[in-house]
């Protein structure tokens, strides 16, 4: 696009994904790159349409808000991670930020491109139907090898919990090793249920009507839909029993459990509930990127487009 007069969008699905992205463009392109997303105050936001408008602006970077940039010619659109949900817009206006690319991008002429190593079914059926041409990357960046992967059965090891007892192992060789561990766990709170033992009640959200997740940290029932907060009962609601007892697990749980397994590591988790806001995503991850922390546990907000070098251990519980 370079000396043509049309601007670029790149999209990315998470707001704490821009920084990184920032500074790659503008070493490239200098000041002629602009930010936009939600987590900007309105007088930041008001500055940098009035940049686009201006025409100083070549590149636009940014959450699914940022699809709507005013360029005058607009020559491509990038979504990155096309497949991720939270291109979803669901309340007031309601779009898909993937979907605007695509008919904008027809609308002006430009050129859509939607990457993912995993597409949605949505674009691989209009890649397999012609409606869009495919495009696909037969090897890793750098032609890096693929990483070695271990399938293991925790049923067969009762003692080790939710971990096998080669996870185990692994972390702690990293650790001796002064590495980072990686651990994945696409679940909040503490446990997935609370159960009275009495009657088989679980406490379901009112709204919803789903069962309210049990987080430790505030003895709270929380619904992660429409989050309806509810104190934890000290007996059963149906019942009056006072078994009631917590199953499954969440990130709040692998969390203490992972201190009182490796008590001289430093733990870190990355779930909305812990990191909220820009700065605490960004703060985190500077503490990541110091060697600050050596396991770093979260939900898929850590499997979102980041670098993180020094980890060496990628294990998903409960896979």
């Amino acid at each position: 696009l370079a000396g043509t007069g049309r601007g670029a969008i790149v999209l990315v699905p998470e707001i704490a994904l821009t920084p990184q992205l920032l500074d790659r463009f503008r070493r490239r392109f200098g000041r002629r790159v602009a930010v936009l997303h939600s987590g900007l105050t309105d007088r930041e936001r008001v500055d940098e349409y009035r940049r686009i408008q201006s025409g100083t602006v070549d590149v636009v970077i940014g959450a699914r808000s940022a699809i709507f940039a005013p360029f005058d010619r607009l020559g491509l659109v990038i979504v990155d991670e096309e497949h991720e949900n939270s291109y979803k817009q669901e309340e007031g206006l309601r779009y898909h930020a993937r979907d605007v690319a695509v008919m904008r991008a027809k609308g002006e002429n430009a050129v859509a491109v939607l990457g993912s190593a995993t597409p949605s079914l949505e674009s691989y059926a209009n890649a397999r139907n012609g409606k869009y041409t495919a495009l696909t990357i037969p090897g890793r960046v750098d032609d890096r090898p693929m990483p070695e992967t271990t399938v293991v059965d925790v049923k067969a090891s009762h003692k080790a919990g939710h971990y096998s007892p080669a996870l185990i192992d692994g972390i702690r060789q990293r650790l001796d090793r002064k590495e980072q561990v990686l651990l994945l766990l696409n679940r909040r709170g503490f446990s997935s249920v609370l159960i009275c033992r009495e009657c088989g009640t679980t406490p379901q959200c009112p709204s919803c009507s789903v069962t309210l997740t049990y987080h430790k940290s505030d003895r709270t029932l929380k619904c992660h839909y429409c989050n309806h907060l509810a104190p934890l009962p000290d007996l059963c609601p149906s019942c009056s029993g006072s078994t009631l007892h917590p199953l499954g697990m969440g990130t709040q749980k692998i969390e203490e459990e992972l201190q009182a397994l490796f008590p001289g590591a430093r733990v870190a988790r990355m779930d909305s509930d812990v990191v909220k806001g820009r700065q605490a995503y960004e703060r985190l991850l500077g503490d990541v990127d110091r060697r600050e922390v050596d396991i770093l546990l979260g939900t898929q907000m850590v499997a979102k487009g980041h670098d993180f070098p020094a980890v060496t251990l990628v294990g998903v519980v409960d896979a």
